[in-house]
């Protein structure tokens, strides 16, 4: 540790907590003001401090900090002096051998739907890291059936099993209602499609819900995809079964544990920030959500946004009657100080996902499918003018260089019609975009937050299939954003990309395919200081955050993340390699035992990841899969829940 002299007419007191020194009152605490005085003060400590701040000293290796914000900053001796006469002093040395940076701010993540998921037992194609334990890929029928078995056989008599992760490309077609009877036609077995898509039901299962063949029969859209002798709801027919399972999972406590893990799931990654757009959810899962995240410590700060998509076809796309719905929710399910709606933001959508080729191209696919509109521009424009004209901030979810170029088209008309300054609409994704529609976007006053992952597990995969090399070699662009002067900001998206904001620098400076040996779009990768931007103030300025947090500054909210390793020093290739130690929210530490949780980079999730892309634009069972797509997700979410939300 370092040493450190304090005024001889300072009285010091050592305290036994870890890498912490305190002092006492000093003669000279005359010259602390009033304000200053009453209430304590730590010090953290640090060699390398990383502030992305414009105005903070560049030889700041110490940071004050006063009821969760920034004090002050400067170099260690200097603070030390400046404050050793305040009489609740505590110099904090648990980080000095460590790297600070702002805590990570997470422009675009979805924890409501990784309760759902998180809290299912997981036999996946996939390796899974988590804090809670790992979880080792299964691949092929056999060994799939013999740890659903096995699963099933550790269970308590009258426990329900419900496992996600089954994928018919790895585990067989195999799976039936029947099949599952075998396993047990006493329990109730529910398995989840790895897509979200798709539910299986044993007798048992279907029995526990009360339903009858009659309830699966019916003339209205969804029922043609609900198969009773198998067991088997999918697409549109989940959507007619989703309510009843979701209400099990808040009642049976699934939910619970899902978002129990949650939290220490995104807590991993160093986030302090998250930001979840498209929220619908019933009373019963939001009240269970903010009671669960909020029983023990909950290190982060939780945004809301409302799908205005979704209240606009429960308004019968009324724009004006979407609007108040989509107000009647932010109003109706209450808030606390670490769990918020985001003021006057609403999520907005263009075109479909990436991951099943459903994304709207200029030039279309190169084996002559089409991509789809999940709003129709006309559908866009009408419910994006009554948030516009209200001052709203507006985040447009698009993938394809058509779905951003008519989406941009339609905020340039609006802002024609009523014009405003700063309104900050945001696009988010960005897969694949046309280089020379970006200049425009950026005169018009828009951002861009791009989830650079697609080009390390995709861009490979879609130059051979359905994009092409050109179009797959720039997917999620950085350089060209910021070299036309916009704001950029990376987000995960997650589940569908880790929720490791490192994870996400690495992808975007190194460009890295799947492969491991291959670098896409050179041209497009980005420096690790506009990669670490992105991931803090870059990307708090998405939120309009950027005066709280995203920076280390006098004023704003002492939110740090403390990593082994500084991302400016080790090699690019490492970034992702770096240690997560620990957060600081609001001036307190919490330590991470599991950095880095999530699907991890293994050779066999190389395999995994190129065999799911590869089937990502085919049709099974006649309808598409989002494979891990967690915004088209959320829309099979919506629309289930649409009764539950009236």
């Amino acid at each position: 540790m370092n040493t450190f002299k304090i005024s001889a007419l300072a009285a010091m007191v050592a305290v036994t907590a870890v890498g912490c020194t305190q002092y006492g009152t000093s003669a000279h605490s005359d010259a602390l003001s009033e304000a200053v005085l009453a209430s304590p003060i730590t010090i953290y400590v640090s060699d390398d401090i990383i502030t992305l701040s414009d105005t903070a000293p560049e030889n700041t290796t110490a940071i004050a900090v006063q009821n969760g914000k920034i004090l002050d900053l400067g170099e260690e001796k200097n603070l030390i002096e400046r404050y050793d006469a305040h009489p609740n002093l505590t110099v904090d040395r648990q980080f000095e051998n460590s790297v600070i940076t702002p805590g990570f701010v997470e422009p675009h993540i979805h924890l409501w739907m990784s309760g759902i998921l998180l809290g299912a037992d997981f036999i996946t194609p996939g390796d899974w890291k988590f804090p809670w334990g790992n979880v080792e890929g299964v691949q092929g029928s056999e060994a799939y059936f013999t740890a659903l078995k096995s699963l099933e056989a550790s269970m308590d008599e009258g426990e329900v099993l419900l496992t996600w992760g089954y994928h018919n490309s790895f585990h067989g077609n195999e799976m039936s209602k029947a099949v599952l009877n075998e396993i047990s036609n006493t329990r109730p077995i529910i398995v989840w499609h790895r897509s979200f898509h798709e539910l299986y039901f044993n007798d048992a299962a279907l029995e526990m819900f009360g339903w009858t063949e009659a309830d699966w029969t019916g003339n209205t859209r969804g029922y043609d995809q609900l198969n009773w002798e198998k067991g088997h709801a999918y697409e549109n027919g989940g959507k007619l079964v989703l309510n009843d399972v979701l209400a099990y999972l808040v009642e049976s406590g699934r939910f619970a544990t899902g978002m129990e893990r949650t939290r220490d799931y995104v807590h991993s990654g160093g986030i302090t920030t998250a930001i979840d757009p498209g929220v619908v959810t019933t009373p019963e899962m939001y009240e269970q959500m903010v009671n669960i995240l909020m029983e023990d410590d909950f290190p982060m700060d939780y945004w809301l946004i409302p799908a205005g998509n979704f209240t606009y076809t429960m308004g019968g796309d009324d724009p004006a009657k979407g609007k108040a719905i989509a107000e009647k929710q932010t109003q109706t399910y209450e808030e606390n100080e670490q769990i918020r709606w985001m003021p006057k933001t609403i999520k907005l959508f263009s075109d479909g996902a990436m991951y099943s080729q459903l994304m709207q191209l200029k030039e279309g696919y190169t084996d002559g499918h089409h991509g789809e509109w999940l709003q129709t521009p006309e559908d866009l424009e009408a419910s994006m003018r009554p948030y516009w004209n209200d001052d709203y901030t507006i985040m447009i979810h698009a993938n394809g260089d058509l779905g951003f170029e008519s989406a941009l088209d339609i905020v340039q008309g609006l802002n024609d019609e009523t014009p405003r300054v700063d309104h900050r609409t945001g696009f988010h994704h960005l897969g694949i975009t046309d280089k020379d529609d970006i200049p425009r976007a950026v005169e018009a006053g828009v951002n861009f937050s791009v989830n650079p992952y697609y080009t390390h597990v995709l861009a490979e995969l879609y130059a051979e299939q359905g994009v092409g090399q050109e179009r797959a070699e720039v997917m999620a662009r950085g350089r060209s954003f910021i070299d036309a002067g916009g704001v950029l900001s990376l987000h995960s998206d997650a589940p569908m990309a880790p929720a490791q904001p490192l994870t996400l620098v690495w992808s975007a400076v190194n460009r890295i395919g799947l492969s491991g040996e291959t670098v896409m779009g050179a041209e497009e990768r980005i420096t690790v200081d506009e990669a670490m931007r992105a991931i803090t103030i870059d990307a708090a300025y998405t939120a309009r955050l950027e005066n709280e947090v995203g920076s280390i500054d006098i004023g704003k909210y002492a939110d740090f993340t403390i990593l082994s390793e500084s991302p400016y020093t080790v090699k690019p290739e490492r970034i992702n390699d770096i240690g997560v130690e620990a957060t600081v929210y609001r001036g307190v530490a919490a330590n991470i035992e599991v950095d880095n949780a999530g699907m991890q980079l293994t050779d066999n999730n190389k395999f995994v990841m190129n065999t799911l892309n590869s089937h990502t634009s085919h049709g099974h069972h006649g309808h598409h899969h989002a494979e891990g797509d967690i915004c088209e997700t959320s829309l099979f979410m919506q629309h289930a829940m649409t009764q539950a939300v009236k």
